[in-house]
């Protein structure tokens, strides 16, 4: 079985920043992990979600070893 594609929704809060971004189709986590590396380094940490149910799975933090998927 295939895996579905953009299957989170991301929250990411930056240093500096009041306001978090949100990126709403999401594909492979380590690759949205090194876009924000490059885009926006100096990034804090940022909410994983289910995007269809909106259910919170996980927070990761920069330095954490960011999986490609997470086991829904």
């Amino acid at each position: 079985m295939l895996k579905p594609k953009n299957d989170y929704s991301v929250i990411v809060y930056l240093e500096n920043n009041s306001k978090p971004k949100k990126w709403t189709y999401v594909d492979k986590l380590n690759g949205f992990s090194i876009f924000l590396n490059k885009t926006h380094p100096t990034w804090e940490y940022m909410n994983v979600y289910e995007r269809r149910t909106r259910k919170y799975l996980k927070r990761f933090k920069p330095n954490d070893n960011i999986p490609t998927f997470l086991e829904l």
